[in-house]
C-alpha cells in the first residue's frame, strides 16, 4: 500500500552547460558550503567509483537538519540516487537525473521525504517540505551561478571560446510606450488600470524578448545577440531605485545564461547603478558597456554633418550641452570644446559643474560657461546637444533661436514629441547609427526604423564582432576623446556611421533642411 505520509517534492532546472559539467559539479559536494548558502557542511566518509557516502548538515530558516546519505551514480541511466541511511528524517530519498538540451542541461530532482514526529506530524510534514524545496531550488540556483562564473573565468584566463555575441538591456520610458508595445504583441489587449498594471510590472522580473540572429558587418564578421528587457519604467526609479537595480542585474544574468560576451545597458539601466553608489560590473560575471562612448561619437558626428548641412562653421558657434556633467554630455564636451567658440554646460549639480568646467578651461581653446539655467544657455546657442538624464522632457522648442541645431539624445527626449510647429529649427534624435544590419524588434524601441539603432545597442554589437569582451564605456567620467575616435573608428570599419536625421519617426527631409538654412541666413 503507498505510504500516504509520504512527502514528493519535484523540481527541475535548465542549466546553461553540458551535462558532464553539471554532473562533475554535482558529485562535488564537499565544496558546497563555499556557494551554497544554506549548506554548513559535508564530509565525504566513504567513496568508490560509483557510490559515495557523505555527512550532510544544513541551516534551512532556523531548522538545522542533518543526515547520512548514501549516494549511486548510474551514468548509463543519467541519474543519481541518493538516500539518507540515518539522520533527523525518518525517511529521505530521492534521486537527480539529466537530460541534454540544445540549450543546455535540463536538471530534475525528485525528493520522498518523512518527517516522523508524532502529534506535530502533519505540520512539521508540510514545513520541513518548504524547508527542503527552499534547500534543493537553492543547489539548483547555485550549480547554475557557479557553472556561468566558471564560463567567464575560462574566458578571462585564455579560453577564448567559452563567450560570444553580445546582449542589449532595455526598457519602456512610460505607460504610454508600455501600452503601445502591449498592443503591439496583442492588438486586441485592453489595458487594466494604470494601478494594476504598474504594480503587476514593478513585479514582473526581468526577461528575454528577441533573439538577434546573424547580424553581418560589412566585412563579414557575423555575431548573435539577445534583447532583454527590464520591467521598469523611468518614473519607477525614485520610488525603489534599489529594486530597479535589482532588476538591470538579474538582466545580466539572464544575458549570462546564454553565453553572452558583452552586455550594453540602454537608457536609464545605466543610471541606476550610479545613483546609489553601485556598480553593476561588480555585480555580475559579463563584462558591461553602458555604451555611452559611441553614442557620444554618433552626437558628435551628428553635429558636425548638420553643421554642414546649414553652411555653418562650427568654430565660430556657441555650443551648449544640457547635461553636460553626465557621461555622454561630458564625452562630447572633451571633445567639441576643442571645435567650437563658446561652450555652455549645464547640469543640476554645481559641484561637478565646477569640476568638468575646471577640466575644460585648462585644456581646450573654447570660452567655457557653467550653469544650472537650461533656458537661459540655450536660448542664445547655435547649437544644442540635450543629453540630460530625466523622465520627462524639460526643454521648450520656443526657447530655440531661429537656424539652431538641436540634438536630442535624451531616452525619454529632453524635448517633447509633440508637433513642433516651428520650421526654422533643425531639431533630430541624436546618438543614434545606421547599421549595416537592419534589425527589427518585436515591440516600439522608440527608433524610426530597423537600419537605425541608439548607439549604446551598436556599442555592443560592434565590440562583439571584435570579440572586444570588455568594460568599454563605464564608471562616470571615463569616457575620453581617444575612446571616442577608437570605437567610432572601429564603427566604421564594421558599417557603422551617423544615423540620417529623424524627430521621432519622421524623417528630416532636404526641403526641412533648406527652410532652417534660410531661417539660420536671416537670423
Amino acid at each position: 500500500m503507498p505510504d500516504n505520509d509520504l512527502i514528493e517534492i519535484k523540481l527541475s532546472k535548465v542549466i546553461p552547460a553540458r551535462k558532464w559539467r553539471v554532473i562533475r559539479l554535482l558529485t562535488r559536494v564537499w565544496e558546497f558550503p563555499g556557494y551554497v548558502p544554506c549548506v554548513k557542511d559535508v564530509q565525504v566518509i566513504e567513496k568508490t567509483r560509483n557510490m559515495m557516502r557523505t555527512k550532510w548538515r544544513v541551516q534551512l530558516d532556523s531548522v538545522p537538519i542533518s543526515w547520512t546519505e548514501e549516494d549511486v551514480l548510474w551514468l548509463k541511466e543519467n541519474t543519481i540516487y541518493f538516500k539518507a541511511i540515518e539522520g533527523d528524517l525518518e525517511e529521505f530519498d530521492g534521486e537527480w537525473q539529466f537530460r541534454e538540451l540544445p540549450e543546455g542541461t535540463e536538471v530534475s530532482v525528485n525528493v520522498y521525504l518523512k518527517v516522523g514526529i508524532p502529534a506535530i506530524q502533519d505540520f512539521a510534514n508540510a514545513h520541513i517540505q518548504k524547508l527542503l524545496t527552499k534547500n534543493f531550488e537553492a543547489i539548483l540556483e547555485a550549480l547554475e551561478r557557479r557553472l556561468i562564473s566558471v564560463r567567464y573565468f575560462s574566458y578571462k584566463h585564455g579560453d577564448k571560446d567559452k563567450i560570444a555575441g553580445f546582449g542589449v538591456i532595455g526598457h519602456f520610458y512610460n505607460f504610454r510606450h508600455l501600452e503601445r508595445c502591449l498592443k503591439m504583441l496583442n492588438p486586441n489587449f485592453k489595458m487594466p488600470s494604470k494601478e494594476f498594471i504598474s504594480q503587476l510590472f514593478n513585479i514582473t522580473p526581468s526577461f528575454k524578448m528577441h533573439d538577434v540572429v546573424e547580424f553581418k558587418s560589412k566585412t563579414g564578421a557575423v555575431t548573435n545577440g539577445r534583447f532583454i528587457l527590464a520591467t521598469f519604467i523611468p518614473d519607477m526609479v525614485e520610488k525603489d531605485m534599489w529594486a530597479i537595480f535589482a532588476k538591470v542585474v538579474k538582466a545580466c544574468k539572464i544575458a549570462e545564461k546564454y553565453g553572452v560576451g558583452v552586455v550594453a545597458l540602454g537608457g536609464f539601466t545605466s543610471i541606476v547603478a550610479e545613483r546609489i553608489g553601485q556598480e553593476i560590473a561588480g555585480q555580475v560575471d559579463v563584462p558591461v558597456t553602458t555604451g555611452n562612448t559611441f553614442t557620444a561619437g554618433m552626437v558628435i558626428e551628428g553635429v558636425r554633418k548638420a553643421s554642414r548641412l546649414l553652411d555653418l562653421d562650427i568654430s565660430k558657434t556657441n555650443l551648449t550641452i544640457v547635461g553636460g556633467t553626465g557621461d555622454i554630455g561630458s564625452g562630447c564636451a572633451r571633445v567639441l570644446a576643442d571645435e567650437v567658440k563658446q561652450l555652455t554646460i549645464t547640469g543640476r549639480n554645481k559641484d561637478n559643474l565646477k569640476r568638468l568646467n575646471k577640466e575644460l578651461s585648462k585644456k581646450n581653446k573654447a570660452k567655457i560657461i557653467a550653469t544650472t539655467n537650461n533656458e537661459a544657455a540655450v536660448k542664445g546657442a547655435d547649437i544644442i546637444i540635450a543629453v540630460a538624464s530625466v523622465s520627462a522632457s524639460i526643454l521648450k522648442t520656443d526657447w530655440f533661436k531661429p537656424g539652431a541645431i538641436v540634438c536630442d539624445v535624451g531616452y525619454p527626449k529632453n524635448i517633447s514629441y509633440a508637433p513642433i510647429t516651428r520650421q526654422d529649427i533643425l531639431i533630430f534624435s541624436g546618438g543614434l547609427t545606421k547599421s549595416p544590419t537592419p534589425i527589427t524588434f518585436p515591440v516600439d524601441t522608440g527608433l524610426p526604423s530597423p537600419d537605425t539603432l541608439y548607439g549604446c545597442f551598436a556599442e555592443a554589437i560592434i565590440l562583439a564582432l571584435e570579440r572586444r569582451y570588455e568594460n568599454f564605456s563605464f564608471g562616470r567620467g571615463n569616457i575620453t576623446a581617444e575612446k571616442i575616435n577608437e570605437i567610432t573608428q572601429l564603427g566604421k570599419k564594421h558599417g557603422f556611421e551617423v544615423a540620417d536625421f529623424y524627430w521621432g519617426d519622421k524623417l528630416v527631409d532636404t526641403q526641412m533642411i533648406t527652410k532652417v538654412r534660410q531661417a539660420a541666413n536671416v537670423a
